[in-house]
């Protein structure tokens, strides 16, 4: 979400002193936000000219983040160290979401299994004694058994000073290497307590209060979500570079069983010795992949450091990637981007028809960062358009044959010749055809569409009994539904208009609430014109199982 857009948003939080006018609070239950309002948000002009460009200047969040003193939030543990480690969690579990935006109950939970693995993962073996970062975590907690404001700026200093001296990022330090050092000596903050084992979510969420305030994450209410934490897109670079982030190690190692590059054992080779990868591997290219990932290499060293240009072109012309000019670090921001953005929502336990319905929208619309590569993949085709024309055809026969259970489902547009649909559908005698249509931009339905599909239709009937035509499509102009129901009275078939986010929600509906292995989706959902409303069709698919 855009700072700009945050300004029609529905605030759930009221401790944002820099979004809403106000002092500080540590408490909410005595206290109306109604009595608050955004200096800009009465002038949305002024707001935008004047509030945006100042909140979204990327020094300001650099200020911002590098400012180590505890947070202005009151009765919060006052330990810097310990403001600056949940500062750290709530902004790297953000990053990692899609639309960079969390549930903010599941953020709470989030950031404390973080900080919980961290304690488990380093013990006193866990590096060399000869480690100088080591020594400077030990330094650090010297005085007083804590970390004090001085020590975290003396800290990052010294971060500044030895990673200018390198020039490769595998060699920077973060603020995750000492956070690592710190668990090893046991002086990482502690997430639970017996006595009050709530304390330490209070704790977090007064940190996330305190990056309210300091305008770095928001928190409103969302149609589906009472209370959504997330970084404005603004700010995204900028916190990136601050955390050193570029994908999770989940995606790293998608992205490398994924590349052919990456199936090349000189290449693999090549990388090891580069970047002085240890562990063992049994002469597997997998495990040579996961030791890549277990060491730490960052995803942009590897890509610009083993695989060739001409292997990168191929990539980002496989995927249908936009990279300026084709310059090599364009092309590896992309590649990494692609790979961190559409993989976020992927589980690879999940059937291929839920992989579908996940990015269907993202499918329809064209938006090819959201689309993983494993669907991708599933098509060859000359060029990325015509990819993602087969894959939304392929997309929507998977839904209607494995999610709606029908299986008179046929697909016709790439396999048939002639004046033919998209799809074919056939429940008890009678049928359903569908075409789909992607696009950036609403679909109008002009009068070329409306011929070829009053074709379609009169081929169909003159051996069957045609009684619905779907239209398949991101959205549509309000002249698309009254050029829809003008055809349907000149041919005598319900013509239905169905955005791509509609037939998802459908699908998700059926699949919560009706489906069952002997049970298909009734066709009689789709009776009707013009726009094909969900609502509507879930009261007839009650009536229809109750």
């Amino acid at each position: 979400m855009e700072l700009h857009e945050l300004i029609d948003k529905d605030w759930n939080s009221y401790e944002q002193s820099r979004f809403l006018k106000g002092e500080t609070k540590t408490a909410t239950d005595d206290f109306d936000p109604g009595e608050f309002k955004h200096d800009g948000f009465d002038d949305r002009e002024r707001y935008l000219e004047t509030y945006v460009p100042a909140l979204a200047d990327p020094e300001r969040v650099r200020t911002e983040l590098n400012n180590f003193t505890p947070p202005r939030i009151s009765s919060i543990n006052d330990s810097p160290y310990q403001a600056l480690v949940i500062r750290y969690g709530i902004l790297r579990q953000l990053i990692q979401q899609p639309d960079y935006s969390m549930e903010k109950p599941d953020l709470l939970d989030a950031v404390q299994d973080w900080q919980r693995t961290l304690i488990e993962r380093f013990d006193a073996d866990s590096f060399n004694d000869a480690d100088d970062l080591l020594h400077l975590a030990r330094a650090a907690v010297d005085y007083q058994n804590q970390i004090d404001d001085s020590e975290i700026h003396m800290i990052y200093s010294y971060f500044e000073l030895h990673n200018r001296a390198h020039n490769s990022k595998h060699d920077c330090y973060t603020w995750l290497d000492f956070f690592q050092r710190l668990s090893a000596i046991d002086r990482f903050p502690k997430v639970s307590r017996s006595d009050s084992p709530e304390h330490a979510r209070d704790t977090i969420e007064k940190g996330l209060w305190s990056l309210q305030e300091q305008a770095l994450v928001y928190e409103v209410n969302e149609e589906d979500y009472h209370e959504l934490v997330g970084i404005p897109e603004d700010y995204i670079e900028v916190i990136r570079d601050w955390l050193y982030y570029e994908m999770s190690n989940e995606n790293y190692l998608q992205m490398l069983e994924t590349l052919d590059p990456f199936d090349r054992q000189s290449v693999l080779v090549e990388a090891r010795d580069q970047f002085d990868v240890k562990g063992k591997n049994y002469g597997r290219n997998q495990n040579r992949r996961e030791n890549i990932v277990a060491a730490g290499v960052y995803p942009s060293e590897l890509l610009k450091t083993v695989v060739d240009k001409g292997d990168l072109k191929a990539i980002v012309d496989q995927y249908g990637l936009e990279a300026h000019k084709q310059k090599t670090d364009q092309m590896v921001s992309a590649i990494i981007e692609y790979f961190e953005q559409s993989q976020k929502s992927v589980d690879d336990r999940e059937p291929a028809v839920d992989l579908y319905i996940d990015a269907f929208e993202e499918i329809a619309d064209g938006s090819v960062t959201a689309v993983p590569p494993q669907l991708q993949d599933l098509v060859v085709a000359d060029n990325p358009e015509e990819k993602l024309d087969i894959l939304f055809e392929e997309a929507t026969g998977e839904i209607f044959r494995e999610a709606f259970n029908l299986d008179g489902t046929n697909q016709l547009g790439q396999k048939a010749t002639g004046m033919v649909a998209d799809g074919e559908i056939e429940q008890d005698g009678r049928w359903l055809l569908w075409d789909n249509k992607r696009r950036r931009q609403q679909f109008r339905l002009g009068s070329d569409t409306r011929s070829k599909i009053k074709n379609y239709i009169d081929t169909k009937s003159k051996q069957h009994d045609v009684e619905w035509f779907l239209i398949i499509a991101p959205d549509f102009t309000d002249q698309a539904a009254r050029n829809a129901e003008q055809l349907e009275m000149q041919i005598g078939v319900d013509i239905r208009l169905i955005r791509a986010a509609d037939l998802k929600e459908l699908a998700e509906l059926w699949q919560e609430e009706f489906a069952a292995a002997d049970r298909e989706l009734p066709l009689s959902v789709f009776y009707g014109s013009e726009l094909f409303d969900v609502d509507t069709a879930a009261s007839l698919l009650a009536i229809e199982f109750s």
